[in-house]
């Protein structure tokens, strides 16, 4: 468990400090799921604990990246945080919706590694 809280601690300290300068968020964003989706896969077929580990490294890192993606997107675009009003089509609110599901399973991925 205490690796659980350190994991989640260690998520939302790297999210401050680090900027990100695409061009096309659309684009970059699709990237980053596919990556963590894949990363997903990669844990559920892993054999050791080594290798989950390292999905679930991974998975944080991508996921870290995409909460900062997103953050700055938002920041650079101000108010127009639904695809209807972002000049990038894309609806950040759907995106941070899929980055936290991401997110979820990540930690029930790092509740299975602890608890096996």
């Amino acid at each position: 468990m205490k690796y659980l809280v350190a994991t989640i601690c260690m998520l939302m300290i790297s999210t401050a400090g680090h900027a990100h300068n695409g061009e096309d968020p659309v684009r970059d964003l699709e990237k980053k799921r596919s990556y963590v989706l894949q990363y997903q896969k990669d844990f559920q077929v892993a054999s050791s604990k080594t290798e989950k580990i390292k999905s679930i490294k991974r998975q944080v890192s991508t996921l870290r990246s995409t909460v900062l993606l997103l953050r700055n997107s938002l920041a650079k675009e101000n108010s127009s945080v639904r695809a209807s009003l972002s000049k990038h089509d894309l609806d950040y609110l759907a995106a941070m919706k899929n980055s936290l599901k991401d997110m979820q399973e990540l930690l029930d991925q790092l509740e299975d590694t602890i608890e096996g």
